[in-house]
């Protein structure tokens, strides 16, 4: 069977998506500075993170954690998701974590 041949047949049965490879694996990072386990990291963070510190089992669980399982297992909000996962990413690229406040949300007046 020629190569177009088995590329057509590997789409159909897989799927367009199947016949690319699994994405690849992001690293954990070592902890740095006065970050040492999810506990510190979600502080460090604000927003109400280190109420669900629990949730994390250990330092690798923080940065290999699935959005996916984020909401079905850890019961975690959109926010809390992604929120977490942009500062799990920022951290791997070599941000330290510092708070964001948030605005203050105005009332409407009449």
């Amino acid at each position: 069977m020629n190569t177009f041949a088995r590329c057509i047949t590997r789409t159909t049965v897989a799927g367009v998506r199947g016949i690319h490879g699994a994405a690849a694996k992001k690293a954990v990072p070592a902890p740095r500075g006065d970050i040492n386990d999810p506990t510190a990291f979600l502080t460090k963070i604000g927003r109400n993170s280190a109420s669900v510190a629990e949730k994390f089992k250990s330092w690798e669980h923080l940065f290999t954690a699935s959005p996916a399982e984020m909401k079905t297992d850890m019961a975690l909000s959109v926010k809390q998701r992604r929120w977490i996962l942009n500062w799990t990413e920022k951290y791997r690229q070599g941000v330290d974590p510092y708070v964001i406040p948030t605005k203050p949300v105005k009332k409407k007046s009449k």
